[in-house]
C-alpha cells in the first residue's frame, strides 16, 4: 500500500509542478505580450480575466503539488535524506510561486485590475505609460514564477530517479 501511495504522490507532485510552470510560461511567452500593442481598455480587462481564471487552476494545482511533495519528504524522512531534501525543495519552490505572487507581484496585479475597471484610470495609465509598464513588469515577473515551478519539478524528478 505504501508503494502505491508513493507512486501516486509522485504522479501528482512532479507533473503538476511542470504543468504549473508551463501554464505560467504560456502567458508570459504567448499571451500577454500580444496584449501590449492593444489599448488599455482592451488589455487590462483581458489581463484581469486571465489572472482570475488562472487562480482557479493554479491554486488547487499548487496545493496538490506541495502536499504531495511534503508527503514524499515525510515518507523518505529517515532512510533517504537526499530524496527527502529534494522533495522538500520541490515543495518549497512550488510554494514559492504563491509567496512571490503575494509579496512581490500583488501590488502591480492589484493596480492592473483597478485600472481595468475604470475608463478614466485606463486613459490616465495610457497617457503616462503606467499600464504598459505594469503589463511588461508582470510578464518578466511571471517568467520567474514559471522558473520556480519548473525547478520544483526538476527537484522532484531528481529525487524520484535516485
Amino acid at each position: 500500500m505504501e508503494q502505491t501511495s508513493v507512486t501516486a504522490a509522485k504522479l501528482v507532485a512532479i507533473p503538476t509542478a511542470f504543468i504549473l510552470s508551463g501554464y505560467n510560461l504560456a502567458f508570459s511567452q504567448n499571451g500577454l505580450p500580444n496584449l501590449l500593442s492593444q489599448p488599455l481598455s482592451i488589455s487590462t480587462p483581458v489581463f484581469a480575466n486571465i489572472y482570475s481564471s488562472g487562480l482557479k487552476l493554479v491554486t488547487p494545482g499548487a496545493i496538490g503539488s506541495v502536499s504531495a511533495f511534503v508527503y514524499l519528504a515525510y515518507i523518505h524522512n529517515k532512510q533517504k535524506p537526499m530524496q527527502r531534501n529534494l522533495y522538500l525543495a520541490g515543495a518549497g519552490l512550488v510554494l514559492g510561486v504563491g509567496l512571490y505572487t503575494a509579496l512581490i507581484m500583488k501590488p502591480g496585479i492589484g493596480r492592473l485590475i483597478e485600472i481595468s475597471k475604470s475608463r478614466a484610470l485606463q486613459a490616465e495609465a495610457e497617457q503616462n505609460g503606467e499600464g504598459a509598464r505594469l503589463l511588461q513588469q508582470w510578464v518578466v515577473q511571471n517568467w520567474f514564477r514559471a522558473s520556480l515551478s519548473f525547478m520544483g519539478g526538476v527537484a522532484g524528478l531528481w529525487a524520484a530517479v535516485l
